[in-house]
């Protein structure tokens, strides 16, 4: 004959079931001997201090009695309520907790290696000084829960909430933690060697100490965190902390050698960060910025990139590179490879050439007032429109380069090769000093040759002459309109510019902003290398077609 659970312990008159005594300190598994019970039906009694539970069946089963000590391994757990139970030094390895209800319950010391918490609800436990080790806390809601000390090698822990939780000291090498929620926490000294830690959010958390060597943290969100050394980390997270506006070259992250032409989300931020010897060719790198970062003989072939301010590029390649409209101010591009880079409206205001490759590289209308293009190579260069007041262009090879309308005043070119290089309308070019590879007999000549030519000819060539006077003076007349119109456009296109702006922080209307934000690029793009007013006119129609856009929705 089978007695029933509740036969286990003995009845008070009330009917009130209660455990024999149990000495304190006890030896776990000393207590009542209840192994492989199935008590989901028994009437608990309130001390079960180190009873023998193991196998025991407590499903969805409220549990207030006190476990601690007790030896319920490979117990079966799921949905059990055990809120604020006292588990301290428990044996549950192996044990089955899943979608049990654990807030507030004291598991400090416990064993729960290979125990399964998935879906469990754990709201401010306890788990100080518990193992942990390959268990599964899957989508665990472990918030505002204790875990100092404990060991969580090998633990899944997948879209676990562990946010505001303490976890300093905590071992979770080896650990998956992808989507984990670990924000607000506090893991000083916490190891997270080999984690994979992708797409987990960090923010605001305390990393002092924190261990991260081999870690993945490919797409994770470590947005204002503080006391974060990634050294030995591997991926690049969504979102860094932020360099702050003074920092040092080099002291941000560390990617030197890394190949980042797979990495799909880049964080937003990567100002003093060490890049030396990065592969990014192609890759967009616009939105991020790299304010003093360093990016020496990076291969930036095709890149396009945009906030570099004061930057280290020395030696960096960025052939067809696209930096329109980029900030390189007092950037260092010495012997940088930008042949036919695209630095068209560029700011390189104090920025460091010398050296550097140019050729056929687009600077139509860049900013580089004090730049050093000491000994660069700019042969058919595209320079018109472009600002360069006080540049240097010492030793500079300049042959067929073009600085049509180009602002000179103040700028070096002595020693400087310009054979067939344009300065057609340039303002306050002073080319002294500077040299053409014609040899001295060919002018020798030519200049005999014109003179003779002008006795001959004197009269068909004043005639010609005048023609010529009268075409330059259209022509300039010509010019002179078509750089009116050029300035009247491109302010009509920074007003467009500022109304989206002015829109987009008011959050008003239900334009279609795709296409207002793709005319506005166009637009811009198309002023730098309009030739000729019908090119203006096509800037103006695309403008027309944004301002169109932000009065109607997106389809």
């Amino acid at each position: 004959m089978t007695s029933s659970p509740a036969a286990a312990f003995p009845v008070t008159a009330s009917g009130t079931a209660v455990s024999p005594a149990v000495s304190a300190p006890c030896k776990p598994g000393s207590g009542p001997k209840l192994r492989g019970r199935d008590l989901t039906e028994a009437s608990l009694p309130a001390d079960l201090a180190c009873a023998d539970l193991r196998g025991v069946t407590l499903d969805r089963v409220q549990v207030r009695s006190d476990l601690t000590g007790a030896d319920l391994s490979g117990a079966s757990l799921k949905g059990a309520d055990l809120a604020g139970a006292e588990m301290a030094g428990a044996n549950l390895r192996g044990a089955d907790l899943s979608e049990a209800s654990l807030e507030r319950a004291d598991l400090r010391g416990a064993d729960l290696r290979e125990a399964v918490l998935d879906d469990a609800s754990a709201y401010a436990i306890s788990f100080d000084k518990a193992d942990l080790r390959g268990a599964s806390l899957a989508r665990v809601a472990a918030h505002h829960a204790q875990f100092d000390d404990a060991g969580l090698a090998g633990a899944d822990l997948n879209g676990a909430d562990v946010y505001m939780a303490d976890l300093r000291r905590a071992d979770l090498t080896g650990a998956t933690m992808v989507k984990t929620k670990l924000y607000e926490s506090v893991m000083a000294g916490t190891v997270f060697r080999e984690a994979d830690l992708s797409t987990a959010d960090l923010r605001g958390a305390e990393l002092e100490g924190a261990v991260f060597q081999g870690a993945v943290l490919t797409g994770a969100d470590l947005s204002d965190v503080t006391g974060a050394e990634l050294d030995g980390s591997t991926g690049v997270p969504a979102r860094l902390p932020s360099a702050g506006e003074l920092c040092e070259p080099g002291s941000g992250q560390r990617y030197a050698g890394w190949d980042l032409t797979t990495v799909e989300d880049f964080p937003d931020d990567l100002s003093c960060a060490d890049l030396t010897g990065v592969k990014a060719d192609g890759v967009d790198l616009s939105s991020v910025r790299l304010d003093r970062a360093i990016l020496r003989d990076a291969s930036l072939t095709g890149a396009r990139l945009r906030e570099l301010k004061g930057a280290d590029l020395r030696g960096a390649r960025l052939s067809r590179a696209r930096l329109g409209s980029a900030n390189l101010g007092g950037a260092d591009l010495r012997g940088a490879d930008l042949s036919r880079a695209s630095l068209g409206s560029a700011n390189l205001l104090g920025a460091k050439l010398a050296g550097a490759d140019l050729r056929d590289a687009d600077l139509v209308s860049a900013t580089a007032d004090k730049a050093d293009f000491t000994g660069a190579r700019m042969d058919r260069a595209r320079l018109s429109h472009g600002k360069f007041y006080d540049a240097v262009f010492r030793r500079a090879q300049l042959t067929g380069a073009d600085f049509g309308f180009a602002e000179l005043r103040g700028a070096t070119f002595v020693d400087a090769e310009m054979t067939g290089t344009t300065t057609e309308h340039a303002k306050g070019a002073d080319l002294s000093g500077s040299s053409s590879r014609m040899p001295l007999g060919w002018k020798i000549f030519l200049g005999l040759l014109g003179l003779v030519a002008a006795w001959v000819l004197k009269k068909v060539v004043s005639r010609r002459l005048r023609r010529r006077r009268e075409a330059a003076k259209e022509a300039a007349e010509t010019a002179a309109r078509f750089e009116e119109l050029r300035r009247e456009l491109e302010e009509d296109v920074t007003r467009f510019g500022e109304e989206i702006d002015r829109l987009d922080e008011k959050g008003e209307g239900d334009a279609d902003w795709a296409r207002a934000l793709d005319c506005y690029d166009a637009a811009k793009e198309g002023l730098a290398a309009a030739q000729n007013p019908a090119d203006l006119k096509r800037v103006r129609t695309t403008l027309e077609r944004g301002r169109n856009a932000l009065a109607r929705p997106a389809r």
